[in-house]
């Protein structure tokens, strides 16, 4: 009796875990492949302090470049392999390492500026090249079936998760063991003292660059068979690699390896589990594991160990631009005219579209206010002004005025500012900026689809209001009416900037240890500077549903989480002025793609390749501009006083004075 109550007792489990075997073994499979692009990740972030958020458009560019030397011109699979990782891989590594380089000294801002300008670049690029369909790739490596307790794995599986676990073992003994390995640790904080000790800072970061960069690649290979090639989808899947590397505090790379394994694990177990559920919405749930995985390690990780790499070396932002009062004033009266009477400048078809860019100038005011005014990073933006304009939607179709549905828009989105607030409490710099993409691709695949915002269609109607008797239901009502609203925005933006709160979010951008030193509670600014910028962002979200007479959550539409991304690349090269900016880059990024020659298919194709390059120009201008200091710079990591010695005398301090004039 008592055995068969053992039997019966343990059955149960045991069976379900047979049930889940061949999912536990997918998942290592997929976790094997993302693990590659995280350890790729992680010590490239380790030796340069540079977070590439654009591992998922560099992988996708390697999958294609393979696409195309083995499908359409037809070389065997192990010389395509090559060439792409040659070509993306290494050639990749080259690119990366001098944006690197020129962005050594720059403010965190800048480095997530510049990342993010080569996401837009790359994804454009690469759409306009490939398009937007997924190319299907037939399997080349063994599909030999192998049989393990009971269930039928392809060795390309074995190969992938062999291929990963050398790479983490190979990579783990490489830090710890070799020269060069030891000196990547020591690289990104002080390259003078590796310098002193007859190690050359380029060379070792240009090893650290280029097995980060061949890893990442060699990953968009191995999942091409499987998923096809799709940047936009690539991006999203890659978050996978982001949350592997925080659970490793972007450090520790077994941790890395482990924690990949572990999210593709628990995405397949999961997926399976909730696949008979009913709830689309609910069956959906697995595909946020990555996401929920990122956002909770960036919470739970130990402050201590989350690293503010290269902060030694950091030069300041110039300060923020402001005009004198008169001049503001002017200025303002010179913008009004305009706005006023652009109804009768530009064609009524085109006029809608103006609309949208003022809704769009509203969310980038918002944006403007965290990155210029207090130096936070915010890259789920969209995200607020989709909470607005969802809001907005539902409290319409309830039969609320369109003042007061307005106003709890605004309102609606401050809880959700002080959630992404709260990270900024210990994180800062990259990791902030991680931390907000993080949620606001929770919000984007999360939240969108539930009856809080857009619901399973995905879809909410916005009606255009009859206010105080006037026709603002029309297009060139709700112009003026999108105007006033933004001008009141625009106010709101400069009240705060000469007001006490704006003087702190100054000394806070540039130094928060400061403020804290004269007692000032920083983690209150930051709460309020957050909450005031997804008020402002949820009310151009309204506008831009109002101006389109609805809204939606699919992510190639204006709340799409890659607007976030895109937004922050065109508000980096429009200057640093809190008005002037915003508005000149809601032009370029809503209004200037209808006329020439930015409606032509080519712009139309690469418009975001232009984006992405301008902001990089922005971020690594600084660090371009001195080239002669750097080069005297690179001189003296490449002839340390080590290897000086070794190599016999220098050169007489006059003729080297006189060669370095002569540059």
């Amino acid at each position: 009796m008592a055995a068969a109550l053992v039997v019966v007792v343990l059955g149960a489990p045991i069976a379900a875990a047979r049930d889940m075997w061949p999912f536990v073994l997918a998942g290592i499979s997929d976790g094997a492949v993302y693990s590659f692009a995280a350890l790729g990740l992680v010590l490239t972030f380790k030796t340069s302090g540079i977070f590439n958020f654009a591992i998922g458009a560099q992988a996708a560019a390697s999958a294609y470049v393979f696409y195309s030397f083995r499908i359409d011109a037809g070389l065997p699979w192990p010389v395509a392999f090559a060439l792409s990782l040659l070509l993306v891989g290494l050639g990749g590594a080259f690119l990366l390492e001098r944006m690197a380089f020129w962005l050594e000294e720059a403010p965190a801002m800048m480095k997530v500026v510049a990342t993010i300008g080569l996401v837009v670049l790359l994804q454009s690029l690469l759409t306009g090249a490939y398009g937007t369909v997924t190319l299907q790739f037939p399997p080349y490596l063994s599909q030999k079936p192998i049989e393990i307790a009971g269930t039928q794995v392809m060795m390309s599986q074995f190969i992938v998760v062999g291929l990963a676990l050398a790479a983490t073992v190979g990579l783990t003994l490489f830090f710890r063991r070799n020269r060069i390995g030891l000196a990547m640790q020591a690289l990104v904080d002080d390259p003078e003292l590796l310098a002193s000790q007859g190690t050359s800072p380029i060379t070792v970061r240009r090893y650290a660059w280029a097995i980060g960069s061949c890893f990442v690649s060699v990953s968009g290979m191995l999942i091409a068979p499987v998923l096809g090639i799709d940047v936009n989808v690539m991006l999203l899947l890659y978050i996978t690699a982001f949350g592997a590397a925080a659970l490793g505090a972007f450090d520790n790379l077994v941790v890395t390896f482990l924690a990949a394994i572990g999210i593709g694990i628990a995405t397949n177990v999961i997926g399976n589990e909730l696949a008979g559920n009913s709830n689309v919405w609910v069956t959906s749930l697995y595909t946020q594991v990555p996401f929920v995985a990122l956002v909770a390690a960036l919470l739970l990780v130990p402050r201590a160990r989350l690293i503010e790499r290269g902060t030694k070396r950091v030069r300041k932002l110039p300060p923020l631009r402001t005009w004198p009062p008169r001049v503001t004033l002017g200025t303002g009266l010179a913008g009004a005219v305009l706005f006023l009477a652009l109804p009768a400048i530009v064609p009524g078809p085109d006029l809608n579209q103006f609309t949208v860019g003022i809704g769009f100038a509203v969310v980038l005011l918002s944006l403007g206010l965290l990155l210029w005014s207090s130096g936070q990073i915010s890259l789920c933006q969209m995200a607020f002004a989709a909470v607005g304009a969802s809001t907005f939607a539902h409290l319409q179709q309830a039969g609320f005025p369109w003042l007061i549905c307005l106003l709890f828009a605004g309102l609606a989105a401050i809880p959700a500012g002080a959630i992404v607030a709260i990270p900024s409490f210990r994180l800062s710099g990259v990791y902030l900026a991680v931390a907000t993409f993080g949620f606001g691709l929770l919000a984007q695949n999360l939240l969108y689809t539930s009856g809080l915002m857009f619901g399973l269609d995905n879809s909410e109607v916005i009606e255009r209001p009859r206010l105080f008797g006037l026709s603002t239901d029309g297009d060139r009502g709700y112009y003026y009416l999108a105007v006033v609203v933004a001008a009141l925005m625009a106010g709101l933006v400069l009240l705060v900037g000469r007001s006490r709160l704006g003087r702190i979010l100054r000394a806070l951008a540039d130094s928060p240890a400061a403020l804290d030193a004269h007692a000032v509670r920083t983690k209150v600014t930051r709460l309020s500077v957050f909450c005031l910028s997804a008020f402002i962002a949820a009310i151009g979200g309204a506008l831009i549903g109002g101006a389109s007479l609805g809204a939606g959550g699919d992510p190639s539409g204006a709340f799409g989480y890659f607007n976030s991304l895109a937004l922050i690349a065109v508000l980096a090269f429009c200057g640093r002025r809190p008005i002037l900016g915003p508005l000149v880059a809601a032009y370029l990024f809503a209004v200037a793609k209808i006329y020439p020659p930015m409606n032509t298919e080519f712009f139309t194709d690469y418009r975001g390749a232009i984006f992405g390059g301008l902001a990089l120009a922005v971020a690594l201008a600084p660090g371009v501009r001195l080239p002669a200091l750097r080069e005297r710079g690179a001189e003296r990591g490449e002839r340390s006083p080590v290897t000086a010695r070794a190599d016999g005398p220098p050169e007489p301090l006059v003729e080297r004075e006189l060669v370095g004039a002569g540059r």
